[in-house]
């Protein structure tokens, strides 16, 4: 590969790179976000020339620096997968900005001369424990607690099912015994009588009407 020839792989960043980079996309993904890596690795070459863009070249300046992250193989830029809209819409790019920052990965946003595109980490950077990786925003955690009601409210609305008859209450007790004693009714095995309770109510209304003598 050329080294003026722009890198996009991410194989090609440290390993350390990779795996915050990756941890970047699989959480960007988690929220809709719809990232594109436009650059990761970049020669001193490629970034000397970038550099003499706007100076000594023609052209409008594109970096502040020759010593980036990029050829230390510890960045990546990226734009919107969403054609048409790669770099203009601002709130995707504050988007990734906060995932960047729930990852302790630094964006380059967030400079006095933003670089909205740019995302890099330190040499020690480490990943977040997994508990803050998955920490749930407030509207997240408010639509979580929304469906751990719905399936409370399912969960009380399901039938009882009794396996033993020690479980059973004492409205039902005598006619269930009854039943297994002569027969009429046997669980799903020998100590297992799998009962619904809307059965059980039937069985023992039929019980009061002198059904089962």
């Amino acid at each position: 590969m050329s080294s003026a020839k722009i890198c996009t792989d991410i194989t090609e960043l440290s390993g350390v790179a990779q795996k915050a980079c990756k941890l970047f996309l699989d959480r960007c993904e988690g929220k809709g976000l719809k990232v594109r890596i436009t650059e990761t690795y970049r020669s001193q070459e490629r970034q000397n020339a970038l550099y003499a863009k706007g100076r000594t070249e023609p052209g409008n300046i594109v970096t502040w620096t020759k010593n980036s992250r990029h050829t230390s193989r510890r960045a990546w830029d990226i734009c919107q997968n969403v054609k048409g809209k790669e770099y203009s819409d601002r709130e995707f790019f504050k988007s990734c900005g906060a995932v960047a920052k729930e990852l302790n990965i630094t964006w380059g946003g967030s400079w006095s001369t933003p670089d909205m595109p740019h995302f890099e980490i330190g040499a020690n950077w480490t990943a977040p424990a997994e508990s803050e990786v998955n920490a749930m925003t407030a509207e997240e955690k408010k639509e979580f607690d929304k469906l751990k009601r719905t399936v409370s409210e399912l969960d009380s609305q399901k039938e009882r099912v009794y396996h033993y008859t020690e479980e059973l209450p004492d409205w039902a007790h005598a006619t269930v015994q009854k039943l297994l004693d002569k027969g009429i009714y046997a669980g799903a095995a020998a100590d297992d009588l799998n009962l619904p309770e809307g059965l059980m109510r039937v069985l023992v209304i039929n019980d009061r009407a002198g059904l089962y003598k």
